[in-house]
């Protein structure tokens, strides 16, 4: 081999060595990665916030360890819980007829409505300028301004009235009388459109009511002497269509009636249920998770965790 034809080899072999160091540090860069993410997955695993009734506490369950924390003792028996978009819970006290805000970051409590006896279920609506709230009985349903703290009545008489919830179309549902799902017009409180579940018989049918992307539909917690389970109700822009599927889980629940429902968007339904929270993946119609609280019954998903 000439002097010439060496020079020429030189900068191949260098250039071949170079590309293999750049492998190395490649596959050390993925692996690195690789530990980062499952050190997070673990790490950070799904919260729930939720209303123990039964013990007047607002909770916070970690899915990783199944460790429930409380976060405030209430003044009477929560109900339903949201969140605002500042991460504050909002919750509804049926007995005292309060609905209270708690911010669980200062840990402070403040009661944004009282004089609203069974109050129980609450929206929040788009634009978070006003709640909507569900009275249980007689089944009227109020809207309370954020800024000036006051109520007008939406809808009045409608027997019962559990969950209440809007779809990403503005279309505003609620349950009924227990067995039926109305749509109702947001602005005037006409009722649109009804979908009769099954014949009214005593409490049987519908309680919490939540919309899932997912499955494109409204889902609510079904209990009574019929069965235990939950309802799927698909919906389109123009809201209601005429049909539904009843998915029965009282072998698996075992008495757990299903209550409070919220959606993370991704095939997972988050339940309380009385004494325990669960959870169901709509793709496998499975019970994934049942965690024993000791009372639950509204619940929110932890931002940032799911």
């Amino acid at each position: 081999m000439t002097r010439q034809e060496v020079k020429k080899e030189i900068p191949v072999h260098r250039e071949a060595c170079n590309w293999g160091i750049k492998m190395v540090t490649l596959r050390r860069t993925i692996l690195v990665l690789t530990v980062v993410l499952l050190f997070t997955f673990i790490s950070f695993g799904q919260q729930l916030y939720f209303a123990n009734e039964g013990k007047k506490k607002l909770q916070l369950l970690d899915f990783s360890d199944n460790q429930i924390t409380t976060l405030y003792d209430t003044a009477g028996k929560p109900d339903d819980l949201v969140l605002n978009s500042a991460g504050q819970l909002i919750y509804s006290i049926p007995d005292l007829g309060q609905v209270n805000l708690f911010d669980p970051v200062a840990g402070q409590n403040t009661t944004l409505v009282s004089g609203l006896k069974f109050a129980r279920d609450l929206e929040i609506e788009p634009g978070g300028q006003t709640m909507l709230i569900a009275i249980y009985s007689p089944g009227n349903i109020v809207r309370f301004n954020f800024a000036t703290g006051t109520t007008t009545v939406l809808l009045k008489n409608l027997g019962t009235c559990d969950g209440i919830k809007y779809d990403p179309y503005g279309n505003l549902y609620a349950v009924a009388n227990h067995n039926t799902i109305i749509q109702i017009d947001p602005t005037t409180g006409v009722i649109l459109d009804t979908l009769v579940l099954e014949p009214h018989q005593g409490i049987n049918g519908g309680d919490g009511l939540t919309f899932d992307s997912y499955s494109t539909s409204l889902w609510t917690t079904h209990n009574g002497s019929t069965g235990l389970g939950l309802v799927q109700i698909p919906v389109t822009p123009s809201g209601l269509g005429s049909t539904f599927t009843y998915f029965n889980q009282t072998s698996q629940l075992n008495g757990v009636a299903p209550d409070g429902i919220k959606s993370d968007s991704q095939g997972n339904l988050y339940i309380g249920g009385i004494f325990k929270v669960f959870v169901y993946n709509i793709p496998s119609n499975e019970i994934t998770d049942l965690v024993v609280t000791k009372g639950a019954d509204g619940v929110s998903l932890v931002p940032g965790t799911y």
